[in-house]
């Protein structure tokens, strides 16, 4: 990807936010390979590897050439932050993303009980027989305290960042920043080409004021004027 769009990209975000879904398409649209944390942390029944095992394969895969990392693992984002040319930070409202967890679980519980392929995604490194979920509760509880925790101490590492810092809030976000974040490529002359800071913004701020029924509140018709996201 040469000349292309970001070649190193970190996707962070509350559970249930959809960051993996996200994960999967963008990764079908530009070619980037994808790496799932989750898929390399959890082990058969749900077992931990140890920290500095952890850290040091974290380390391992930031320094490639090219990827999407999906996953939280706050111990480790400046690992990746550091080496990323853009942060995508989903930040959904704590209770749809636990809306979300609830009915991922059921469905994820009710393919185990019918040995069906699971519909959503589930961790690489369990066996068949592992629980498709470990926690729920646990589950929603990150989801409920995500911004007052995770997101709090990965602020001070996306403020000193060189990277592209890609807030989105809602649905509709996600679908924008998707289609600008794989856009074709800008002649490498131009340099690394970044997702259109307009639409971006514009789509952040969108979700920020919400109408009845989610749909925003701002009038048609009507734009405010493009707001630059990239730290310095």
């Amino acid at each position: 990807m040469s000349g292309a769009g970001p070649c190193r990209i970190v996707v962070l975000g509350s559970p249930g936010s959809g960051k993996s879904t996200f994960c999967h398409a963008l990764a079908a649209r530009t070619g980037l390979p994808l790496i799932h944390l989750d898929d390399l942390y959890w082990r058969p029944q749900w077992r931990r590897p140890p920290v500095e095992e952890w850290e040091r394969l974290v380390e391992h895969l930031a320094s490639g050439p090219c990827w999407i990392i999906d996953g939280n693992f706050a111990d480790t984002v400046r690992q990746r932050v550091e080496r990323a040319d853009a942060v995508v930070v989903f930040d959904r409202h704590p209770w749809l993303c636990a809306a979300a967890l609830v009915r991922r679980s059921l469905r994820l519980r009710w393919d185990f009980l019918l040995r069906r392929t699971p519909r959503d995604y589930v961790p690489g490194g369990l066996e068949a027989h592992d629980p498709p979920v470990r926690s729920l509760t646990a589950l929603v509880r990150k989801a409920v305290g995500f911004r007052g925790r995770e997101l709090r101490a990965m602020r001070p590492l996306l403020a000193g960042s060189s990277a592209a810092i890609l807030h989105c809030r809602s649905r509709r976000g996600q679908a924008e920043l998707l289609r600008h974040l794989s856009a074709p490529a800008r002649p490498a002359s131009v340099g690394p080409a970044l997702p259109d800071a307009d639409v971006v913004c514009a789509c952040a701020r969108r979700s920020h004021r919400v109408g009845p029924r989610g749909r925003p509140a701002a009038r048609a018709g009507r734009r405010r004027p493009p707001v630059q996201e990239r730290n310095t």
